[in-house]
């Protein structure tokens, strides 16, 4: 049990273990089975390229799906009128900004979910799309090594990703219930606050992996182009003429991988943009409220605790890492492709082979046009300075709010 327990988590495939691409997202699927966030039952057989959708189990991941949807509905409501009809001695019945705030986060929260669901029933078919896209275009180029790329990308997502969504309930149930709140008021929090944060690690838990599958494609290319080089230098410095059969993938199988990793991508783009794009807006609203609620209790309250700086403190944590991990894939997906394009211009032809420097020409205009960035409906990309950006508008809005409660 502990050998394969330690071979889940390694990132060295042996030869003897058949790890194939699509295998890696089963750790996920489960746990997107259990919330109804793929609403469909998908196989994935041994030796088949191809998943299969069971559209006969659609009854039973819709039943999760409307049922941690009701959950929600249930305790928003429930929240809403304990915020509104409490007449307890709070910082909230104290401070209108933070009581706006609050609600305002709640409304965030259920809306997210509402969108997460909508866009899962809507879209999946494209999930299925994106699944066997994806392993056709793995299996279009197997002529290197490709265990490397797999075990990186397994011990990513059982390692960080998968240990990230089991750690994070595991620590809001312990901030949440640690305080000296009443069990009905942290059961609220537990379900109108905690599980629809959890919810949206999921989602980007979903986005990223997709990314990371694409980042694969994208790595297998630049590695057949490394390949492509080598074999192409050797011809070159051999005295003796090389047969050029030998060599058994050509930039033009490349290049259309390359065009159906780019297709996957805008799918992808296509699929999860509407999420991403309120996750990110509660992302930037929860830094505000968190960050004012810390600065208000320091400056102005008395009952300020340590639990009350811990918890605002964790919190503005999680959006950090959702804004991360979303960052991160962008620039993954930069950054792969820029390795592409250095490995497609380091590749040397011979001057009378004009045929290959024509396809170089072409793989390279193509790479120019066929953009990697992810996109929040064109408005942004998903790449390395948004962190950034959200942090300094945020700092900019609080200066704001703390400057507009000094004036009251």
């Amino acid at each position: 049990m502990f050998s394969s327990l330690r071979l889940y988590f390694s990132p060295i495939v042996k030869r003897n273990e058949e790890l194939r691409l699509l295998q890696i997202f089963k750790p996920l699927y489960i746990v997107l089975s259990f919330l109804g966030l793929i609403p469909c039952s998908i196989e994935f057989p041994r030796g088949n390229v191809d998943c299969i959708i069971l559209h006969k189990s659609a009854f039973k991941h819709s039943c999760c799906a409307f049922l941690t949807l009701l959950t929600v509905y249930v305790f928003f409501g429930l929240h809403v009128y304990e915020v509104l009809t409490s007449r307890e001695e709070t910082v909230l019945a104290d401070d209108q900004t933070a009581k706006a705030n609050y609600i305002i986060e709640l409304v965030t929260q259920f809306t997210f979910c509402n969108a997460t669901y909508f866009c899962a029933f809507r879209c999946k078919e494209i999930y299925v799309s994106i699944l066997k896209e994806i392993a056709r275009s793995w299996d279009d180029l197997p002529y290197v090594n490709r265990r490397i790329i797999l075990g990186r990308i397994r011990a990513r997502v059982n390692c960080v990703i998968i240990g990230t969504i089991c750690l994070i309930p595991l620590t809001l149930t312990a901030v949440t219930y640690a305080g000296s709140s009443s069990l009905w008021k942290s059961i609220l929090i537990t379900f109108s606050f905690n599980l629809p944060e959890i919810i949206q690690f999921i989602l980007i838990a979903f986005y990223y992996v997709f990314v990371l599958m694409v980042v694969a494609l994208l790595k297998n290319i630049e590695d057949h182009g490394r390949m492509f080089m080598k074999a192409r230098r050797s011809i070159k410095n051999s005295s003796s003429k090389v047969d050029l059969g030998r060599i058994r993938i050509t930039l033009s199988q490349m290049q259309c991988v390359y065009v159906k990793a780019i297709r996957v991508k805008r799918q992808i783009n296509a699929v999860f943009q509407a999420p991403i794009m309120f996750s990110l807006f509660q992302c930037f609203h929860t830094m505000v409220s968190e960050s004012y609620d810390i600065c208000q209790g320091l400056l102005y309250q008395d009952n300020f605790t340590t639990h009350n700086l811990i918890e605002c403190s964790y919190w503005v944590l999680l959006q950090l890492l959702k804004i991360y991990f979303l960052a991160r894939s962008g620039s993954l997906l930069k950054a792969e492709a820029l390795a592409i394009g250095r490995t497609i211009h380091d590749i040397r032809s011979h001057d009378e082979d004009i045929k290959l420097f024509v396809e170089i020409q072409h793989f390279s205009t193509l790479m120019a046009f066929q953009s990697t960035e992810i996109t929040i409906f064109d408005y942004f990309p998903l790449e390395a300075p948004l962190m950034f950006n959200m942090v300094a508008a945020a700092a900019m809005y609080l200066i704001i709010l703390v400057q507009f409660a000094k004036t009251r």
